[in-house]
């Protein structure tokens, strides 16, 4: 099982695909992963964000990065401990705009 895998509490058997990957601004990028079960049916979307190339791993949280998980529908089934992506050391007025990125899988599936 891979750090990411860990992280995102993924069960045995089921894979984890990387489908977008945006650089969010200075060192922050952001990330969508599926996940499918064994039968390649879409269990749930993961959106994260880290600082650097890496994404979260299990364990970090704060300014490391984190995730969110949703179901198929959209709905959000579990979040990381941290929920730092609209925060940045210099404050929220900084933050990336998040309008102008690759679309999002998520907002396919619940439209």
């Amino acid at each position: 099982m891979s750090a990411i895998e860990e992280a995102f509490g993924v069960p045995a058997g089921h894979t984890l695909r990387l489908v977008r990957a945006a650089r969010r601004g200075g060192d922050m990028w952001e990330r969508e992963h599926e996940e499918r079960d064994d039968n390649g049916r879409l269990v749930a979307v993961f959106e994260s964000w880290s600082r650097g190339a890496a994404p979260p791993e299990a364990g970090q949280d704060g300014d490391a990065g984190g995730f969110v998980k949703y179901s198929p529908s959209g709905w959000v089934l579990r979040r990381s401990g941290a929920d730092a992506r609209r925060r940045t050391r210099a404050g929220a007025e900084e933050a990336p705009s998040l309008t102008g990125q690759p679309p999002s899988a998520r907002w396919k599936m619940v439209r």
